[in-house]
């Protein structure tokens, strides 16, 4: 049975029903989408190396956190290969995940906006295993995982600007709002 409620009690019923962790991994899975390659980049000491990935990313895990804000982690799981050339190629495999800190604000005109901060090399976490000595050589002399970090973490910054993901950032209200009650 319903009861009334307060306009605040209201909103923010609205907002934590509306912004779920389910509602939240999906968009973030939509705009993650199902693989993922980066490169060439150039990586080590003078940028000497060139490096390629290929992978694929797994189902996002999201918990709500205890905040004063509506706010989530969400954990994208990746797991990538790795094609390293000086001179001749070396190959890694990658398996990790990156680690998303969003808020969900309210705003006027009434909408509601996920606000994706960005990501740090810290919040990317990944195990390599170098394929053959040559890699495990290249591994410990040129950082290749402190790389790596650095480059997904851009990678990722580049994707939450990107037009497609600030058009699942922010749904405007209004729009149907007015189209509910034209179907009345």
């Amino acid at each position: 049975m319903s009861r009334s409620v307060t306009y605040a009690e209201f909103g923010e019923n609205f907002v934590v029903a509306t912004v779920s962790p389910e509602r939240v991994s999906s968009a973030i899975r939509r705009i993650a989408g199902d693989t993922v390659e980066l490169g060439p980049l150039r990586a080590g000491p003078g940028g000497a190396a060139t490096v390629r990935a290929k992978g694929t990313i797994g189902e996002p895990r999201t918990e709500e956190l205890d905040t004063d804000l509506l706010s989530f982690s969400v954990r994208l799981p990746v797991e990538l290969h790795l094609d390293v050339r000086v001179g001749t190629s070396t190959a890694f495999d990658a398996t990790g995940e990156i680690e998303l800190h969003l808020t969900v604000l309210t705003l006027d005109p009434p909408a509601l906006m996920i606000e994706v901060d960005p990501v740090e090399p810290s919040h990317v976490h990944f195990e390599i295993r170098s394929k053959g000595f040559q890699a495990r050589v290249l591994e410990r002399a040129g950082d290749v995982e402190g790389e790596l970090r650095r480059q997904v973490a851009a990678f990722v910054n580049q994707q939450v600007a990107s037009p497609d993901a600030r058009r699942y950032a922010c749904v405007e209200l209004m729009p149907l709002i007015e189209s509910a009650w034209e179907t009345l």
